[in-house]
This record gives C-alpha cells, sequence and structure tokens, in this order.
C-alpha cells in the first residue's frame, strides 16, 4: 500500500469524532478491542486481507474512541479541576495561588495576561498540593505601581478572591472557547486586581532551556519595538512582523485583521505550516549553496525549524507544522521523499494520540484539509499536466534531448521550435539579438507554465480552505487565488529575511537597522496586495454553516479525486468538475433558512451583558431586535470580543439564515446598537427601525452604514402598527413627543406581538418613569410572555408594571458573574412572588419561545446540550 498511515489515521480520527456518542465502559472498549486484534489475526493468517484490514480499521476507531474518552473524563487527582469537582477546592472562594510562569506576561492593549502552573493553593487555612494550569489577567492602570517582570519560569504567590471556569455564550454557533483553553489544559481563569497581591518568589521552575529561549524570544520582540518605533508604525509593519516571525499577534488592529481575512491570507499572520515550511526551504536552498552535506543540511534544517517553534511561542499550529516537518525529513533521509501524504498522516496520527482533543480544533482542520490538498491533489495534478511540458522546454535547442523525453514533451518541444522558427527564422539566428529575442520568448512561455502552475496550487489551497472556512468562519475568499500568488511568494522571502534581520539585530544594529529598512518595503507590499484583494468584494462573501449533506459530499469528493489522480484515472475531471460545483454551492449558498412554519418564534439570544432577540414569523418573515455589544472595562481598552461577529452572526448562519427583513434598534446604548454593525454588514437587511432619540457617534454609523447597504430607515413611534404573517406588532413606546437630549434607556422602542391568543412583551431597557407612563396611558401592555427590562435591574420591573403585563413567563437577558449586579435580588424576589416562571441566559443560554396562537413551547440552549457519556474504569 502507497499511502498505509492515511486509512488508519482516517479510521483513528473517526473513532475521535465519534466518540461523545459511544456508552461502553473502558473495560468493554478494551475487551471488543482484544476481540478485534484476535480476528484480524486469524484473517491475516488464512490471507484473508481485505477482511483483515477492514477489521484492523476497526479496531482503530475503536483506539480512537477510547483515547478521546480518556483523555475528557480522566485528570490526575491533584489536578485543580479534579480538586474542584470533589469539593475540596471551592474556585469562588478567595485563595492563594503558588506555581511558576509556563508563559511569560503577554503583553496586547490595556494589559497583559499570563498562565500559572500550579504547585499549590492555599484557601481557608489549609494547603493543597496542586497541578494544573490557570490563565490569569490584569488591566493597566496608569496610576498604579507598574507590574514584576514576569518571564518564563517565574516562581509566584498571587492572592485571588476568585477563579472562574472558562464559559461559552450559550448560544448556536459560537466558538467553544471553553474546550479552545482545556485543549492548553486551562481549566479556570483569574483576575489580578492589584500590582501587591503578586509575590515574586526565590527559585526558578519549568525548563532552564524553555526559560532561555523564552527570555530570549522577548528579546527579539523587544528589537522589533526599535526597529519599528511607535510612530512609525502606522502601517502595521511592527504588529504584522511580529504575528508572522516570533507569533505574538495580540497588536494587530481589528482593521489588519479583517484586512487579511477578506483577502483569504490571514493564514500568513498565523504562524503555521507556511512559515516553518518557508524557513525550511530558504535554509535548504542556503546550505545547498553552501554544498553541505545531504545529512548536515537535514540536522541543521531540524535545528533551526524546532528553534523557531519555540520562539515562535510553541502555539499548537506551529509545533504541529514542525512536527509534519521532522518526519518529512525523518522519510526524506530514509528516501521516503515520494510518499509525502503519508508523512503527513504520520504527523498527524502522532498528534491525535498525545492529543485527541485536537480533531475538533478548527486550525488543526485548516492545516492538515490544506495540506493533504496540496499533497494529494495540486502537486500531483500539476505533475501530471503542467510541469511536463515545462520541463520539456530546458536546453529547447538540444534536439538530441527529444528522443530520451515522452512524446508529449517531444511533441511540445517541436511545436515551440516552429513557433520560434517562424518568428525566428534560423537563417537569422547568427544574429545576436534575433537569437536573444528567441531565448526570451522560450524562457516567457516557460514563465507562463510557471504561472500556470502556480495558479493551479492556490486554487487547489482555497479548495482545501473552503470548507473549514465556511463550517468555522462563515467566509470564503477566492480573491485569495490572487492575493496568495503575491503573498506567498512575498512571505518565502520575508520569514528568511526577518530572521536576519532579528540575527543582525543580536550582532551589528547599523546592519539590523538597513536590513529592517529593506523587511519594511516587503511588509508594505505585502499588505499592499492583501489590501487590495480584500476591495473584490464580489469574491469575499460571508455564508451560512453548510449542511451535513454538503460537508460529507465535499470530503468524499476531495477522497475521490485524490484516488483517482493517484490511479491517472480518467475520471479525474469529472471529480475536478464535481468539486468546482460543491465550491460554487458553497459560496452562493441556496439553501433554506430552518425556521419553523406556522408558528411565531422569539429566541432571546445568550449575548452577556445586552440584549438580542431574533423573532421568526409564521410565514417566514424575519426580524432581530438589537445586536448586543460588549461592553469594555475602561474606554482605553478595546473590546476584546465583538458580539455581532462573534455571537449573533453566528447564531443566524447556524440556523442558514441570510437575509431579515427588519433588524430594530430600540436605543442607541452599545449593548444593544454594538453587534448591528457587524450585522448589517453580514446579512441582507431590508429595513432598519429606529425611535426617536439623540444621534451619538454610533448610532450615526449604523445609519450611515444602512444607507451605504440600501437599507430602508424607518423611525417608530407610539401608536405604530404593522401586520407582518398573521402577526399584529404594536410600538407601544417611546411617545412622538419624545425628545430627550442625551441617550437614556427610556429611549427604548417598547414592542408588543400578539398571535392568536398569545401575546409577547418586548420593552427594551425601560425603567420605572416610562413603566409609569405605559402603566397609565390606558393602552392593554399584557403578555404571556415578557423579555424583562433593561437586564432584570432594579430600575424597572415595578409591581404595578408587572401587575399589568401579568406574564406567565419572564426572560432576563444578562451576562455572567454579575459585573453589573444583574438581575437584582428584589427583581428575582417580585417575579417569584407573581408566579412568573422564569429563565436567565447567564443559566438557561439561549431561550426559545414557540407558539401556533394557542399553546406554547419553551425551550434553553443548555437543555439541548449533549454531555459525553460516563467512561467508568469498571
Amino acid at each position: 500500500m502507497r499511502n498505509p498511515l492515511l486509512p488508519i489515521t482516517a479510521a483513528f480520527a473517526a473513532g475521535i469524532w465519534t466518540a461523545p456518542y459511544f456508552y461502553l465502559s473502558a473495560p468493554e472498549q478494551l475487551f471488543f478491542m482484544g476481540l478485534i486484534l484476535l480476528g484480524a489475526a486469524l484473517l491475516l493468517r488464512w490471507e484473508r486481507y481485505s477482511y483483515g484490514l477492514a477489521l484492523s480499521l476497526g479496531g482503530f476507531v475503536l483506539c480512537g474512541t477510547f483515547l478521546a474518552a480518556e483523555e475528557h473524563s480522566f485528570l490526575p487527582p491533584q489536578h485543580i479541576e479534579s480538586l474542584a469537582r470533589r469539593g475540596v477546592f471551592h474556585p469562588e472562594q478567595p485563595s492563594q495561588a503558588v506555581g511558576w510562569a509556563r508563559t511569560s506576561s503577554v503583553l496586547r492593549p490595556g494589559g497583559e495576561y499570563f498562565d500559572l502552573e500550579l504547585t499549590e493553593v492555599r484557601q481557608a487555612g489549609r494547603v493543597l498540593l496542586t497541578k494544573g494550569q490557570i490563565r490569569l489577567y490584569r488591566f493597566a492602570n496608569p496610576n498604579s505601581v507598574p507590574p514584576p517582570k514576569i518571564a518564563y519560569g517565574t516562581r509566584l504567590a498571587l492572592s485571588l478572591r476568585d477563579l472562574r471556569r472558562p464559559r461559552n455564550f450559550l448560544t448556536p454557533g459560537f466558538f467553544d472557547y471553553e474546550a479552545y483553553l482545556r485543549r492548553r489544559g486551562i481549566y479556570f481563569t483569574g483576575l489580578v486586581r492589584n500590582i501587591s497581591e503578586v509575590e515574586v518568589l526565590p527559585g526558578q521552575g519549568g525548563s532552564r532551556w524553555r526559560g532561555a529561549l523564552d527570555g530570549f524570544r522577548v528579546q527579539l520582540l523587544s528589537h522589533l519595538d526599535l526597529l519599528y518605533p511607535a510612530p512609525q508604525s502606522s502601517s502595521n509593519r511592527r504588529p504584522i512582523l511580529k504575528a508572522m516571525l516570533l507569533g505574538d499577534d495580540n497588536w494587530l488592529s481589528p482593521e489588519t485583521e479583517l484586512a487579511f481575512q477578506e483577502s483569504g491570507a490571514y493564514h500568513v499572520l498565523v504562524v503555521s505550516g507556511l512559515h516553518v515550511g518557508a524557513l525550511a526551504v530558504g535554509l535548504f536552498w542556503l546550505f545547498s549553496a553552501l554544498r553541505l552535506s545531504h545529512w548536515l543540511t537535514m540536522l541543521l534544517v531540524a535545528v533551526a525549524v524546532i528553534a523557531f517553534a519555540v520562539l515562535a511561542g510553541s502555539g499548537i499550529p506551529v509545533m504541529r507544522a514542525a512536527l509534519m516537518v521532522l518526519i518529512y525529513l525523518a522519510a526524506r533521509f530514509l528516501y521516503r521523499e515520494r510518499v509525502l501524504p503519508n508523512s503527513i498522516a504520520a504527523a498527524a496520527l502522532a498528534l491525535l494520540v498525545l492529543h485527541p482533543s485536537d480533531l475538533r480544533d478548527s486550525s488543526f482542520q485548516l492545516s492538515f484539509l490544506a495540506v493533504l490538498v496540496l499533497a494529494a491533489i495540486a502537486i500531483p495534478i500539476v505533475q501530471w499536466t503542467l510541469s511536463p511540458f515545462r520541463l520539456a522546454l530546458r536546453d529547447l535547442e538540444n534536439k538530441e534531448l527529444d528522443m530520451h523525453l515522452k512524446p508529449k514533451q517531444t511533441q511540445f518541444r517541436q511545436d515551440i521550435r516552429i513557433l520560434l522558427d517562424f518568428l525566428f527564422p534560423p537563417v537569422s539566428l547568427d544574429r545576436q539579438p534575433r537569437s536573444r529575442r528567441r531565448w526570451l520568448l522560450a524562457k516567457t512561455i516557460s514563465g507562463l507554465l510557471a504561472l500556470t502552475e502556480a495558479i493551479v496550487f492556490t486554487l487547489f489551497m482555497q479548495l482545501g480552505f473552503a470548507l473549514v472556512m465556511a463550517a468555522y468562519f462563515h467566509r470564503v475568499a477566492w480573491s485569495g487565488i490572487l492575493a496568495n500568488l503575491v503573498v506567498l511568494s512575498l512571505t518565502s522571502v520575508l520569514i528568511p529575511l526577518g530572521f536576519l534581520v532579528l540575527l543582525a539585530s543580536l550582532l551589528w544594529w547599523p546592519l539590523a537597522k538597513a536590513g529592517a529598512w529593506a523587511l519594511g518595503i516587503l511588509v508594505f507590499w505585502l499588505y499592499s496586495a492583501v489590501d487590495w484583494s480584500a476591495q473584490l468584494h464580489g469574491l469575499n462573501l460571508r455564508v451560512p454553516t453548510p449542511p451535513l449533506w454538503v460537508s460529507v459530499c465535499f470530503l468524499a469528493t476531495l477522497f475521490l479525486l485524490a484516488l483517482a489522480i493517484e490511479r491517472r484515472s480518467r475520471w479525474t475531471w469529472a471529480a475536478v468538475a464535481v468539486l468546482f460545483s460543491l465550491a460554487i454551492v458553497l459560496t452562493l449558498s441556496p439553501y433554506s433558512a430552518r425556521l419553523p412554519q406556522g408558528k411565531l418564534e422569539v429566541t432571546t439570544l445568550d449575548v452577556g451583558q445586552g440584549d438580542s432577540l431574533f423573532i421568526a414569523f409564521p410565514n417566514g418573515s424575519t426580524m432581530l431586535v438589537d445586536g448586543g455589544g460588549a461592553i469594555p472595562v475602561s474606554p482605553d481598552v478595546p473590546p476584546s470580543l465583538y458580539i455581532g461577529e462573534s455571537v449573533v452572526s453566528p447564531a443566524l448562519w447556524s440556523r442558514q439564515i441570510q437575509t431579515l427583513d427588519f433588524v430594530v434598534l430600540t436605543h442607541a446604548h452599545w449593548d444593544h446598537l454594538g453587534g448591528l454593525l457587524t450585522v448589517l454588514q453580514n446579512f441582507r437587511v431590508r429595513e432598519l427601525w429606529i425611535g426617536p432619540s439623540p444621534r451619538p457617534e454610533n448610532l450615526q454609523r449604523l445609519l450611515d452604514l444602512a444607507a451605504s447597504r440600501s437599507v430602508r430607515v424607518v423611525r417608530q413611534q407610539s401608536g405604530n402598527r404593522r401586520e407582518i404573517d398573521g402577526v399584529e406588532l404594536e410600538v407601544l413606546s417611546p411617545p412622538a413627543d419624545w425628545n430627550p437630549r442625551r441617550v437614556s434607556n427610556n429611549d427604548s422602542l417598547v414592542l408588543r406581538l400578539q398571535y392568536g391568543q398569545r401575546r409577547v412583551l418586548l420593552p427594551g431597557d425601560v425603567e420605572s418613569r416610562m413603566e409609569r407612563r405605559l402603566v397609565e396611558n390606558g393602552n392593554s401592555i399584557a403578555g404571556d410572555i415578557l423579555k424583562i427590562p433593561h437586564h432584570g435591574s432594579k430600575t424597572s420591573t415595578t409591581p404595578a408594571f408587572l401587575a399589568r403585563v401579568a406574564p406567565s413567563f419572564g426572560i432576563i437577558s444578562v451576562g455572567a458573574f454579575g459585573r453589573f449586579g444583574h438581575p437584582h435580588a428584589e427583581v428575582l424576589e417580585t417575579l417569584r412572588q407573581a408566579g412568573v416562571r422564569t429563565m436567565r441566559t447567564d443559566q438557561d443560554g439561549s431561550v426559545t419561545i414557540l407558539t401556533d396562537g394557542r399553546r406554547i413551547e419553551l425551550a434553553t440552549f443548555r437543555e439541548a446540550l449533549r454531555s459525553w457519556p460516563p467512561f467508568p474504569l469498571f
């Protein structure tokens, strides 16, 4: 078998993926694996090789299931998560954590963070020997004492008021941040509120070699700061180089990240296989030029790749890429360089055995799918179709070489010579200008063939990215085919040159300054190509989550195409046509939105401290009321998460929604407006509703965006009514004469929906003053379902208002951890005494109400979460 590790790795990965659905204990799984091993051995002895292979692959499926369940279920008894589960350690109570810094302080706008490897925790007079990591954040305070310098291995004791488990937004489609941190060994996060709570202890933790390399990395980052001072860094040279060379992407501006995402070239900002490969190729070329021996060249390249992986921060993508290169070098040393897919499968299998959960990491899928597409499809198809003709142009005038080539190559050489003879007759070849032109035309044809090969490579690379990009990032960027022609070429020069400049900065500063000037020019060209590509909006589209059938067909087509290419089958081009057809499906996304038919749906999305409600009407019309918006810790600290992009849009895309008929902004506070700026860019919106309120800068930005996208703006006020798909919608507030001087909660549009016998009241953030007005004006405000105003603040939900509404169900949209003291205990008690069944997004996640006009159905996201089955040892 040419690539024996490919089916083994695929079977092992299938077992990992299906592990959450297996209800077998550890002994049961081991028993079945033993039976499979015995059966496969007997089949091979009886020379039933096909059946033995199939049974063996079933064993690898079970191995993947077993290791995935074991990784998920078992932690050392002294691990901080184990202690917390058993009630020995209480993370919500004050404690002192003692350990050593697993990472140096990672600076970012507004503060820093670092990971602490615990050795013990002290709580309530007890000392607990502890294992595991926690991530600690500190926000910058210009008035405080400068924090101590924290490097890798620094031993610390920190007083913490509480530790928190990382929390996902409990909304469909949201990135699994909890699992992301668990894969990095982090189960709790904490906040360093005061520098006086941090004590540096004597001694050193961790590896001394790792500490030296980490300190060296910090030194190189500081040299980049000096080579590109802040006033000169407006062109993003410094943050781009920090990201590409040393894996520090904390200083990239949102505009820069968006440009690289829209151009399909974001992979160059993440230190991964591209950077490791560029470094390895550059070193191979350098050592070949120096005429070093084959084994010494591979040894030096391996050492350089390992050092680069550590200097780049030892992130999972770069370590994964380094492992792939090392396995490839080993295969090359053993004269197995022709089976690149097998080397890639070996790297994937090794990583999955060590960390099975990596399979669900989008970067893992993106890396290996793209590399496998290049190795199993792009490279073979170029070698099959284009490369033979380009290679045939070497030494074109040597006719004796024709007899050593394949017939098609020989015919191509003769055709090119006939073309050259026609343009430059042989009788004139003794003239130097004519001979030079003949040579130049031959080289031009060869260059065009090489350019075509590059286009095919980037085309298939984008195809390899397409499914994962659409599924996880909801983006297809076909402009990347053009952008990557320039970006990849520049990157192959920029990475080796960047490290030469960093090396020069350690030896002779004037040389480093000169190199930094040239490096800056390359970065300028790279960003210019990216920015130009990002402007091709017709080739950069946001798309919903592909249905399962599209994903299965896409992966199956890739597999069949690779198989057809390996066998040089005549069905190859049919498979290529199917693959391109599926790429068109991914791009156009001709899917129907998954909406309830004949029912009114009101879903309160979990957007943290803010509001965002999705409404689906009985005949398919859609409405979004507010878009949430993360409130920064301080005005000087940019938000770490953009709710519209990361929470609201994925929730809609997970249901294949691409069009919103109505978008409603209740009032212009950021926790309601912020996400709508992204929603208007990601979806086709027909109408934007706003109420009478002042025009702060953010609202004006929203209106300008609506105008640029031809969205009709409708100004609503009390008394307006509209029927949508049989649902009566009435605006109850604010009144027409409402004219406040500044934005306030009482600006909120209050909407009341009635479908059949059922009514839903959505009062935004109105407070007691406006509630009293609604009670006194005589209009009916009764509702079966009430979205509790202002996140359950004590300024709202007065007893008189609640009595008039008389809801059966109440929904509070509120952020976790009670940063603003919401919901207030008095409000919760008022709701309890009124007999209102209350759901909270911080506890229940997104809450969905369905009604056919008579019956009310209620569901929460937390109820739908699927937990792993138990995995007992006995």
